[in-house]
């Protein structure tokens, strides 16, 4: 039997241990990395995760402010089809009225007219 030297065993425990410590040294530390990693990661999220809240919330108001044009849009083109018509029936009128289907004619006689109601009234308030 062959006897091993005590200080062979010795120096060869001290280096497996301190092989094994610098082992779990540096596993302690890429854990260590990993965890500020996800930390900064989690972080990250919830910054990503309040932007996309408060993207949302923009959409939101847009959508309603789109919504009301798009309301007040129909009512204008729906006004504006019946006063169409109605100055529609109007031309007509004045057209027999006048027994002349020219628009130039019907144009200037209005604007004429207008002009009378207008110096009328200033005549009337100055």
């Amino acid at each position: 039997n062959k006897q091993k030297d005590p200080g062979v065993i010795s120096t060869l425990k001290n280096s497996l241990s301190s092989s094994a410590n610098d082992e779990e040294a540096m596993v302690m530390d890429k854990r260590a990395q990993s965890q500020i990693l996800l930390e900064q990661q989690d972080e990250t999220l919830d910054q990503l995760d309040a932007a996309v809240d408060r993207v949302g919330v923009v959409a939101g108001a847009i959508h309603e402010e789109i919504t009301s044009q798009n309301k007040m849009l129909t009512d204008l083109e729906e006004d504006l089809t019946d006063v169409e018509e109605k100055l529609g029936v109007v031309m007509g009128k004045l057209g027999k009225l006048l027994k002349t289907k020219s628009k130039c004619q019907i144009g200037l006689i209005l604007a004429l007219s207008l002009a009378v109601v207008i110096l009328f009234f200033l005549v009337l308030y100055t």
